[in-house]
């Protein structure tokens, strides 16, 4: 689909939701080149859509911006919307979603393209994200999370599909399972999670400057027992410092989640030192 945004802002001025159905004819990159537009020109489409945040503000939360940061945005949505129409049995569009750890709502935005806001659901642990998913009006429906969970914020809801990008790279163990136990709680039988992980190779490109580590002792505990965990500086929630800088092997995954099964392992084309790994719920 050619935008038009003449049309486009003809269409917003009828209907938001008939807006958000043409925006499933884009393709994902179209969809990005409209995102990242200000759209001054356009006031009822600019109305309609989330704006996007200040770049320090992206970079803060992803080491990017702007058209980079979209590009590998779309790299991940792509990837993870083709394995689901793959191997599940329905499709994107009459799915509810769950972004766990959405951040600002970066690749919420993207989920347009397949879904209509009230089927796509956001969570994360930190109330300033909420506040940025706000503030630039991002559409669907959004709660704050425990940083331990003992449950997802969703009472009743099951999920189709649940994707986590870049929150198990940096949870501690014990986090990470208290995740992955409150994420089966609420995935569908037929249901699909995709979460981002770090190999071992990661920690040889570690930036020491943003968190000093050994990296040698974090490299021999992912070779043992194929998760290694360095805190950030941060007060203890429970007793412990649940977020820092994360690797877990597939293996590892295998073992110790034990209400998940591995039925696929994809790279991340956009960064070498994250891969996607899916898993139904057995």
């Amino acid at each position: 689909m050619n935008m038009n945004y003449v049309e486009l802002e003809q269409i917003s001025k009828e209907s938001e939701v008939k807006l958000y159905q043409a925006i499933q004819k884009m393709t994902l990159e179209d969809l990005g080149i409209l995102l990242l537009d200000p759209l001054e020109h356009y006031p009822s489409l600019k109305a309609s859509l989330p704006s996007m945040p200040a770049d320090e503000i992206q970079v803060a939360w992803t080491g990017n911006s702007g058209k980079a940061l979209m590009k590998q945005s779309i790299a991940f949505i792509r990837t993870v919307a083709e394995f689901y129409g793959q191997n599940i049995d329905s499709s994107l569009q009459s799915s509810k979603i769950l972004d766990y750890g959405c951040g600002w709502g970066r690749l919420i935005r993207l989920l347009y393209k397949y879904s209509l806001p009230e089927n796509i659901y956001g969570c994360d642990a930190w109330e300033r994200s909420l506040n940025l998913c706000t503030d630039s009006h991002v559409r669907g429906n959004l709660k704050i999370c425990d940083e331990i969970p003992k449950r997802v914020p969703y009472d009743g809801v099951k999920f189709d599909f649940i994707y986590a990008f870049s929150v198990f790279t940096h949870l501690s163990e014990r986090t990470s399972l208290a995740v992955t136990s409150a994420l089966r709680d609420v995935i569908s039988a037929q249901g699909l999670l995709a979460v981002t992980t770090r190999p071992i190779e990661y920690w040889d490109a570690h930036d020491q400057k943003q968190n000093l580590v050994d990296i040698e002792k974090m490299k021999n505990e992912h070779r043992l027992g194929g998760f290694a965990f360095t805190p950030h500086v941060r007060p203890p929630i429970d007793g412990e410092v649940t977020y820092g800088d994360t690797s877990i092997s597939c293996d590892y995954i295998s073992k110790h989640w034990n209400s998940w099964e591995v039925v696929g392992e994809r790279s991340y084309s956009a960064d070498p030192f994250q891969r996607i790994v899916f898993l139904k719920p057995v």
